[in-house]
């Protein structure tokens, strides 16, 4: 059987614009036309912070939640120990305070698309942009330090497609 897993990456929260890491479950609101994108999916999936879709088939999945900053969540790029900073950008088994690394986020990532059963056929993942970066890193079986040589824009759609193996058909389109 085929199955395709399409995702939709969520718009970025205004405070990412201005440098500051979001508060745990901080996301945007879902633009109105996102909707049209998402009715035909055989199964939706989404964090559990995300607001809910009012759609039968949505169903909110831990594994699907962005990096837990920790001690970092609401702050400002330019308020970190610059020597933090610097390792949490060099090496992807650093974490913040109390979050989780990157490698450790890939690693959940990794085991909840390998564990993804064969059915249904068609299933829709709208998430954070590291969240489809990582289902992609995981996908073609790479490491955690891919995660930052990969660009998923907000409000792009990547989908790969199961046969025996997941492989990646569509990474980063800009939604129709």
């Amino acid at each position: 059987m085929n199955q395709t897993l399409t995702c939709i990456a969520l718009p970025v929260p205004a405070c990412v614009r201005r440098g500051v890491f979001p508060m745990h479950g901080e996301t945007c609101p879902l633009p109105a036309s996102l909707a049209r994108h998402i009715l035909d999916a055989g199964q939706i999936l989404f964090p559990p912070t995300m607001p809910v879709f009012g759609t039968d088939p949505a169903t909110p999945e831990p594994a699907l939640h962005a990096p837990d900053m920790g001690a970092w969540a609401g702050q400002s790029l330019k308020d970190l120990p610059p020597a933090d900073l610097a390792r949490w950008i060099a090496d992807a088994g650093f974490a913040p305070p109390g979050g989780e690394s990157r490698a450790a986020h890939l690693h959940r990532v990794a085991r909840w698309l390998e564990t993804l059963p064969p059915t249904p056929a068609r299933i829709m993942v709208v998430a954070d942009t590291t969240v489809v970066r990582a289902i992609v890193v995981a996908a073609l079986g790479g490491t955690a330090s891919m995660l930052s040589r990969l660009d998923i824009a907000p409000l792009t759609r990547t989908c790969l497609t199961r046969h025996a193996a997941w492989r990646v058909a569509v990474c980063g389109a800009p939604l129709p």
